[in-house]
């Protein structure tokens, strides 16, 4: 019985998607800002254009081949919290490996803040 309701949980996850990954609606922009010679430094921001504000929101930005295949990744946290509409800068570091054509850049993991609203 345990079995089958695992089962039924990893096709929902499937499905449904892993909440705090893809599911919210941020935005983000970012440059090469360096070269240095163990780390290419991404300069962005990250826009939470929902209609929550969000907290502890980390991204992850990968170096790729010229394939797509993922090198190297850097992660690092953006801001404790990001209110709704407005945005936040970070700046990531990716570990310099040859064969690196280009970067992407995603928001891996937020919460989402349950505001209150009184009575």
């Amino acid at each position: 019985m345990t079995t089958d309701l695992g089962a039924w949980v990893m096709a929902a996850v499937l499905l449904l998607g892993a909440p705090g990954v893809t599911d919210a609606p941020f935005r983000i922009t970012y440059t090469v800002k360096a070269r240095e010679a163990t780390a290419t430094v991404l300069e962005g921001r990250v826009f939470n254009d929902g209609d929550r504000t969000v907290l502890d929101v980390w991204v992850t930005a990968e170096g790729l081949s010229a394939s797509g295949k993922v090198l190297t990744t850097g992660i690092v946290s953006v801001s404790p919290m990001i209110a709704r509409r407005d945005g936040a800068g970070f700046i990531a570091k990716v570990p310099v490996v040859e064969g690196v054509e280009s970067f992407r850049v995603a928001v891996t993991s937020y919460r989402s803040w349950q505001e209150v609203q009184s009575p």
